[in-house]
């Protein structure tokens, strides 16, 4: 007797004839905006399980959707009757068959109860053979593997819409592999949101119908827009037991939650000219949450009353206290004999718009200085370098131009320098600078080169300039910082810093006297040289010098 429904793995695209007949439950349901027009409603996109494991795709398409949306929902079983059979040639396939099925205006669909079906039916695949792709596969694969380490949120703007993603770290148990996950859109906000509402120690994660994505050489995976599922810690057989197996593992004790680098699956061209949110330095020290940004500055300085390394926690990174004779760390608690020696710079950049002090840690220090931190502080202290000092080597820096990647980290919005910029990511490719410079249209202002005492004789509106002001000449020669004078720090600054200003001197060659080199006396009015001066004093004393620079100018 004729079996009364068809197997999935005997669909095939044999006589136009045959009537398809499958018993199948729903384990992913989505829509799919693909071909979506004004008239018609997204196509309905579904994976269907049998209860011999069999997966397959079948598509509603926008024409019938409205047939079709009321009858179908995930999870449930169905007899599904009449569909037609095309080749499986879609951009990513979320099963290997061969074919697909399409409903059509005939099909029935028939709501049935049946257990025997998986809920899931997850196909899992070893992250090894992931690993060992060596180009991007088109069929999506089913992950399953416990967080290890994971990124920042990233934002960004892709032609004008805004994106984000998060990147995870995943290990499996027995090979202690890793793979790299990265979390779109609303699977990124499900998978921080879940990591704030559930505190764990750990968090094992199944990634279904996840797409593989070749990236230099290494393989990872990310979820796609309408297919994919997320289960964090979920209450399912394949979870639990792993979650058994990890606690029984002899891995479990070295499992440890780090943060990841939020760059390691871009390119410098893909963070810089793609995907960046660019502010200028100005518009960084204006920003009021903390934010991930990409600036363009030279570095002027090295702030050397600022320590250039740490001692470094060896399993977070985070610095180490003194306690005695041992190192104690606050993040792990615990007590340490040994450390590592790690970077920490503070460098002073600069652009048009105005200057301030960025924090560069190990990693992109290293990678720029071609030392590691250790091996500089070991040959520094051998040559009997001062400790109130840093290494000449550093000085490399100095008068660079850069592309920064910067996170800005509000602290506390009453003090006078309420945030901390720190370098996340640096470039140093002439090529790529050039290209960021013509996307943003960024002209450099030029710059005093004489570093000297440029107001130190004035005429009466001179006077009233040099009461309220400390000069600071961008010229690369122990500038002061236009927001801290000389001899200040943000430390005992008080609160009369109140504006940065920029003033071209060449407006006042003719009319003021000044003790500099004799270029700025005869020359200057055939070139632009803007000088940042920060204003000290009330708001009164704030206008007074906008009405002498305005009555100058005039």
């Amino acid at each position: 007797m004729a079996s009364r429904y068809d197997l999935i793995c005997n669909v095939n695209g044999g006589s136009e004839h045959k009537i398809w007949r499958i018993k199948v439950r729903v384990i992913r349901l989505g829509r799919s905006s693909y071909f979506k027009d004004n008239n018609n409603k997204p196509m309905i996109e579904l994976v269907v399980l049998d209860e011999q494991g069999g997966r397959i795709q079948c598509t509603v398409k926008n024409i019938h959707v409205y047939l079709f949306e009321n009858s179908i929902n995930e999870g449930n079983v169905y007899m599904l009757e009449n569909l037609s059979v095309a080749l499986n040639s879609g951009k990513y396939k979320p099963t290997m068959h061969e074919f697909r099925m399409f409903f059509k205006r005939e099909t029935r669909v028939t709501l049935v109860e049946d257990s025997s079906i998986p809920l899931y039916g997850f196909s899992f695949v070893p992250f090894v053979e992931i690993l060992n792709e060596t180009k991007d596969d088109r069929r999506l694969v089913d992950v399953l593997g416990v967080v290890t380490g994971k990124g920042n949120l990233i934002e960004f703007k892709k032609e004008g819409k805004p994106c984000n993603y998060v990147v995870i770290e995943l290990e499996n148990i027995e090979g202690g592999l890793k793979l790299r996950c990265t979390l779109w859109e609303d699977y990124a906000f499900m998978f921080l949101k879940h990591l704030k509402d559930h505190p764990s120690e750990s968090y094992v994660v199944v990634l279904q119908f996840a797409k593989m994505k070749n990236f230099k050489g290494s393989v990872g995976v990310s979820n796609t827009t309408y297919n994919s599922k997320l289960f964090i810690n979920a209450n399912i057989p394949e979870i639990e037991d792993f979650q058994m197996r990890l606690k029984s593992s002899d891995s479990q004790q070295g499992i440890q939650f780090s943060q990841l680098s939020d760059h390691a699956s871009l390119t410098l061209e893909e963070e810089f000219l793609e995907r960046g949110v660019y502010k200028s330095i100005a518009d960084l020290k204006e920003v009021t949450q903390n934010s991930v940004f990409v600036t363009i500055g030279t570095v002027k300085d090295i702030e050397s009353e600022y320590n250039w390394c740490y001692r470094a926690c060896k399993k977070c990174s985070l610095g180490l206290k003194l306690d005695g004779s041992m190192f104690y760390c606050k993040k792990c608690v615990t007590h340490y004999s040994t450390f590592v020696t790690r970077y920490s710079i503070q460098l002073r950049v600069v652009d048009e718009t105005d200057s301030a002090s960025f924090i560069l840690f190990d990693k992109e220090a290293s990678n720029f200085l071609k030392i590691p931190a250790y091996e500089l502080r070991t040959s520094y202290i051998a040559k009997g370098g001062d400790k109130n000092r840093h290494p000449e080597e550093i000085d490399s820096f100095k008068d660079k131009k850069f592309l920064f990647k910067v996170q800005v980290k509000i602290q506390d919005m009453e003090s006078i320098v309420p945030y901390v910029i720190s370098i996340s990511r640096l470039c140093f490719e002439d090529n790529i600078i050039a290209s960021f410079e013509k996307k943003y249209q960024i002209e450099e202002v030029a710059l005093i080169q004489d570093n000297s005492e440029l107001l130190s004789q004035f005429t009466e509106s001179s006077d009233l300039l040099k009461d309220n002001l400390s000069v600071s000449c961008d010229n690369g020669v122990d500038t002061p910082s236009p927001l801290l004078p000389t001899g200040k720090t943000a430390s005992n600054m008080d609160s009369s810093v109140i504006k940065v200003l920029d003033v071209d001197l060449a407006e006042y060659c003719g009319n003021a006297s000044f003790d500099t080199p004799s270029k700025c006396k005869g020359e200057m009015h055939s070139e632009q040289t803007i000088v940042r001066v920060a204003v000290h004093g009330d708001e009164q004393s704030a206008k007074k010098l906008r009405k002498v620079i305005k009555e100058e100018k005039n």
